[in-house]
């Protein structure tokens, strides 16, 4: 059976840090019928990233990026080698979130072939604060939806190879 894994990261109690939590949670409530759709929460990346992803054939990542190259709630999409930082895509102290799952490939942990990143576009993420700027909390039930099509066309990619 194909598994996804849908991994919210974040810190809630950072104010738009909590992103990709929130998405998550959200998803979570809507997809509470999927067998083969798994979702958690994470604060930590790097190494920690590995045993999360282990297993799954598919995941789908949800963080808070900073780039200052577009509008506050902006959701980039892009593949995990296409990488770019985030709060815990790196750290100093480990590993970036890329070389984590290539190094567990070569080690034979068993990481999922195609891991989707969905970056929503931030400013402040140390302020400890609950609440979400207004662009980015304009921005969550975007990033669902985006999700959610993905998730069907994972779903109709699966039955298709197993005709």
């Amino acid at each position: 059976m194909h598994k996804l894994l849908i991994l919210g990261m974040g810190n809630k109690l950072f104010g738009d840090d909590g992103v990709g939590i929130v998405v998550a949670e959200r998803l979570q409530e809507l997809l509470n019928e999927y067998e083969n759709v798994d979702i958690e929460e994470t604060s930590w990346g790097g190494f920690r990233i590995i045993d999360l992803l282990s297993g799954y054939n598919s995941a789908i990542i949800i963080d808070a990026l900073r780039t200052a190259q577009r509008p506050l709630g902006y959701i980039h999409q892009f593949d995990y080698k296409d990488i770019i930082h985030s709060v815990r895509m790196v750290s100093f102290h480990d590993i970036n979130f890329a070389t984590a799952v290539e190094f567990a490939k070569k080690i034979d942990i068993p990481m999922p072939e195609k891991i989707q990143i969905f970056g929503i576009e931030v400013s402040e993420t140390d302020q400890f604060t609950e609440e979400f700027t207004q662009e980015v909390k304009s921005s969550i039930e975007n990033c669902i939806n985006i999700i959610l099509q993905e998730i069907d066309i994972q779903q109709k990619e699966i039955v298709e190879t197993q005709i």
